[in-house]
C-alpha cells in the first residue's frame, strides 16, 4: 500500500515539474521580449535578461508613432477580417463535404487538401508573384486576403472535416426525416456541436494572418496597404537599429494574438484535440 502510495506520488510530481519546466519554456521568451521593451538601451546589453531598472512604458508610444503603426493596425485589421469569414465559410463548407457525402473522387480532393500542409510557402512565392500580377492583383488588399485565405485553408479544412466525422450521422438522419435539408443539418446541428473546431480555425487563422510577413512583403509594395509587422522596417535604420524600439514594435504587434489566444483557449485545445485524434 505504501510502496503504491510512493510510487503515484513521484509519478505525478514527475508530471507536473515536466508540466511546469515545459511552460517555463514557452513563457520565458514572451516575458523576455516583454521586460526588454521596457528598458533603456543601454541597459538591454548590459542586463539583457533580468527586470528593468526603470521601466520606460514610453518605448510603446516612441514605437508606436515611429513606426506609424495605428495605419499599419488597420490594414492588418482589413486583411485579417475578410480572410476569417472566408476560411470559416469555405472551411466548414468543404469540411461538411468530405465528411458527410460520399461521391467518385473524394479521397483525391481530400488528399490535395492536405497536399497543401506539406508544400513550404517559399517554394511558391516566384510563381505565385507571377500569377497575381497577371490576375492584376499584385499590390492590392484583395490579392492578399486571397492568398492568406488560399494558405490557410488546408488545416483548416482538415480540422473542421475531423469535428464533423465525430458527430453521429443519426442526428443528420433525423433532421431529414423531420423534413429538413441539408443546409438546415449544417447551420443547426453540425455547425453547433463543431464549436471547437470553428474556434481553432478562428485562432490559427488569425494567427497566421495577422504575423503574417512572407505573404505581405512579397505582394504588396504600397507603403499605404502594408501591415503591421512590416512596420518594424520603419524602427531599423540603414547603419542603426534601436533594439528596444523594435522589441516594443513587436510586443505592441503581438497583444492581439496573445488576447486572442487566452479568451479561446479552452476551445482551441478541444478543437486541436478532435482533430489529432482522428
Amino acid at each position: 500500500m505504501i510502496r503504491r502510495f510512493c510510487a503515484t506520488l513521484i509519478s505525478r510530481t514527475s508530471v507536473y515539474v515536466f508540466v511546469i519546466f515545459m511552460s517555463f519554456i514557452a513563457i520565458a521568451p514572451i516575458m523576455i521580449m516583454w521586460m526588454a521593451s521596457l528598458k533603456t538601451s543601454a541597459e538591454l546589453y548590459i542586463n539583457p535578461l533580468g527586470l528593468p531598472r526603470y521601466w520606460k512604458f514610453e518605448n510603446f508610444i516612441l514605437a508606436w508613432n515611429k513606426s506609424h503603426l495605428s495605419v499599419y493596425a488597420l490594414n492588418s485589421i482589413k486583411v485579417t477580417i475578410p480572410t476569417l469569414v472566408l476560411v470559416l465559410v469555405c472551411a466548414s463548407l468543404a469540411g461538411y463535404a468530405l465528411a458527410i457525402f460520399r461521391f467518385k473522387g473524394q479521397i483525391i480532393i481530400l488528399s490535395l487538401f492536405l497536399l497543401g500542409l506539406m508544400v513550404p510557402s517559399i517554394s511558391i512565392i516566384t510563381p505565385l508573384y507571377y500569377t497575381m500580377v497577371d490576375m492584376g492583383l499584385h499590390d492590392t488588399s484583395l490579392g492578399l486576403i486571397l492568398v492568406e485565405t488560399a494558405a490557410a485553408l488546408p488545416l483548416s479544412i482538415y480540422l473542421m472535416r475531423s469535428s464533423f466525422l465525430d458527430i453521429p450521422r443519426e442526428l443528420r438522419e433525423s433532421v431529414l426525416v423531420d423534413g429538413g435539408n441539408d443546409f438546415d443539418v449544417f447551420t443547426r446541428v453540425m455547425l453547433p456541436l463543431a464549436r471547437p473546431a470553428v474556434m481553432s480555425v478562428t485562432v490559427l487563422s488569425f494567427l497566421q494572418v495577422w504575423n503574417g510577413y512572407l505573404f505581405p512583403l512579397i505582394l504588396i509594395n504600397t507603403n499605404e496597404l502594408q501591415t503591421m509587422p512590416l512596420a518594424l522596417s520603419f524602427l531599423m535604420g540603414r547603419y542603426q537599429t534601436d533594439i528596444v524600439l523594435v522589441i516594443a514594435g513587436t510586443t505592441l504587434i503581438s497583444f492581439p494574438t496573445i488576447l486572442i489566444y487566452i479568451i479561446l483557449q479552452r476551445q482551441f485545445i478541444e478543437g486541436i484535440a478532435e482533430g489529432a485524434l482522428k
